[in-house]
């Protein structure tokens, strides 16, 4: 499946990017992802076997990584957040949650 982008009210679901106009790599490194351009990479790879579905956390307006929410394929919810941006995780949980049940069809399973 192709990455599917979300708006989530005040927050912006979007692939994670390592790219010329959008770099989450610093601020994965940031995060503790040790090799930030393979997990990217990963996640991409991820989303085209329908392995796993991830989103960056964003900013709406400047596109700033703010956290990661994955859904799995067995309807988990897994999200972090920067510790200023905690807000965004729990905002985001239920946009991610409708999409995996109304267009993936999963039983959703928050934390």
């Amino acid at each position: 499946m192709e990455p599917v982008e979300i708006n989530a009210g005040r927050y912006y679901l979007r692939q994670l990017r390592a790219d010329d106009l959008l770099d989450d790599r610093p601020l994965l490194r940031e995060a503790g992802v040790t090799a930030p351009a393979q997990y990217v990479a990963r996640r991409a790879r991820e989303w085209a076997r329908d392995e796993s579905y991830s989103w960056a956390i964003a900013e709406p307006t400047t596109g700033e990584l703010l956290g990661e929410v994955v859904l799995g394929t067995d309807g988990t919810v897994e999200v972090w957040s920067f510790p200023e941006n905690a807000d965004a995780a729990r905002d985001v949980t239920a946009a991610v949650a409708r999409f995996g049940s109304g267009a993936l069809g999963l039983r959703i399973r928050l934390p």
